[in-house]
């Protein structure tokens, strides 16, 4: 629970979070030479944005965007991406590292929006800027699906550990035009071993009644208590539940405060983690708003209790983080994130986020900065 105290820390610190750019491995771009930078010299890309329906006490201001992308390799060689799915297992989970690393990522390349190649990678690194293939695997782990390219291609890969097990599982979403989705999953062990890929969730396609099963996260509660998060494309969020993170019963509907939020927001991508310390599922949703399209997607927070996980509520007024300015890496749409929770009074946010530029072309980017402590009481069930 959040102490007065701390909040009033938190409020008092808002505007003093701390960003840095200098450690990225930076392009080789003349136009954007690598070199230190504060927060008050970095242009901010805040948008004006429609007076939020509702008033709240708590102000957050926007997460300042990376002056560059991270450096993805790919197994293409295109070096673009998008939809990572980090895992820091030292901040998570106590363990300095796993595998040999104490980051993991999971991702697909995306070269100037080629489905084709849109298959589930997987990179580590040691400090979360640096990345590489493991020594281990070899990338993709899962090609593309047999047929036409614009009727047939994986997406949307989601990774989880499983302490109890001492594996990764590597989620993903299959879809084959007009026919059906699924919902794939791979375990990888601490030495790279591979299971073959199990079939987790399947769906005839029938968007116009039920929608699509996109952008899967999930959250491992215990060895028998599962959950996750789909995206239907439209207003919705629904929430399955497992009792071993392979076999999912049915869809439920979620609450969807987003539909009147700042004028209506539509939820396309969505990453979520935990929050021990505040009982809370944290969620990062790449949408956007109900007058506009997809390529205005932004990132907005949101929360659910643990004890009802279907519930969300959307704490602040505003998105906190837009495109970039004209000319930059990310200056098309912000697309789906993923984020790191440090603890503390002041928790500070380490996201990686994927966004596209106006010439099609997607990275991956990161920025750190801290959210106030949003009171617990505009969390509960």
């Amino acid at each position: 629970m959040t102490t007065r105290r701390g909040f009033l820390k938190a409020l008092l610190a808002v505007a003093s979070g701390s960003y840095f750019f200098s450690r990225f491995p930076f392009e080789n771009n003349p136009k954007q030479a690598p070199k230190l930078l504060s927060a008050s010299v970095i242009e901010s890309n805040e948008k004006v944005l429609d007076k939020p329906h509702q008033s709240f006490s708590v102000e957050n201001e926007p997460f300042i965007n990376a002056l560059n992308h991270i450096v993805t390799p790919t197994y293409d060689g295109s070096g673009q991406s998008v939809h990572p799915s980090v895992l820091d297992f030292k901040t998570e989970y106590g363990i300095s590292s796993w595998g040999g690393f104490r980051y993991w990522m999971a991702f697909t390349p995306y070269p100037f929006f080629n489905s084709a190649l849109e298959n589930p990678c997987i990179l580590v690194s040691k400090d979360g800027l640096n990345w590489i293939t493991p020594p281990g695997i070899k990338n993709p782990l899962s090609s593309k699906p047999s047929g036409f390219l614009k009727d047939n291609y994986n997406s949307d890969p989601e990774l989880v550990y499983d302490p109890d097990q001492d594996t990764l599982i590597l989620y993903w979403r299959e879809y084959r035009g007009n026919t059906f989705e699924k919902i794939w999953a791979k375990k990888i062990s601490t030495d790279y071993k591979q299971s073959d890929k199990i079939l987790c969730l399947e769906k005839a396609w029938d968007y116009k009644k039920t929608g699509l099963i996109l952008s899967p996260t999930v959250w491992r509660k215990s060895a028998k208590e599962w959950f996750m998060w789909t995206t239907d494309g439209r207003l919705t969020i629904h929430l399955y539940t497992s009792l071993n993170g392979i076999n999912w019963g049915p869809g439920q509907p979620c609450s969807a405060p987003w539909a009147s939020w700042n004028g209506g927001y539509i939820p396309w991508h969505i990453a979520a983690k935990p929050n021990h310390s505040e009982e809370t599922i944290e969620f990062l949703i790449a949408g956007w708003s109900e007058q506009k399209t997809m390529k205005d997607c932004q990132l907005i927070y949101a929360a659910v209790p643990m004890s009802n996980p279907k519930e969300f509520v959307m704490p602040l007024p505003r998105p906190i983080l837009g495109p970039g300015t004209e000319g930059r890496w990310d200056d098309g749409y912000i697309y789906r994130s993923s984020f790191v929770r440090e603890p503390g009074d002041i928790p500070k946010f380490r996201i990686w986020y994927s966004a596209c530029s106006k010439k099609k072309a997607w990275h991956v980017g990161y920025t750190e900065g801290s959210l106030v402590n949003i009171p617990s009481s505009t969390i509960q069930a």
